[in-house]
């Protein structure tokens, strides 16, 4: 499985960080939840700013939480929670 990530992102209403990723050739939409920033990277604000910066910062270890997640559910789309990156 070929996975690229197409450096798209934006926050969502949801608090949600949605990103993109290509897996073979199809566009898949990815997301990360704000909970997950804090938890996780320390992200402390709920601004859009605050949680792209976080976002930011962490895009590589975000990125390949995506990815496994990506091959255990045979491309389908992701929404990274806590748990996800033990």
């Amino acid at each position: 499985m070929s996975v690229v990530f197409s450096g798209r992102r934006e926050v969502v209403a949801a608090s949600r960080v949605v990103f993109e990723a290509l897996v073979d050739g199809k566009d898949i939409w990815c997301s990360v939840s704000a909970d997950a920033l804090d938890d996780q990277f320390g992200n402390q604000g709920r601004f859009h700013a605050d949680l792209l910066r976080t976002f930011e910062a962490n895009r590589v270890v975000i990125e390949g939480a995506a990815t496994r997640v990506l091959e255990r559910s045979g491309a389908r789309s992701v929404e990274l929670e806590t748990a996800d990156f033990h």
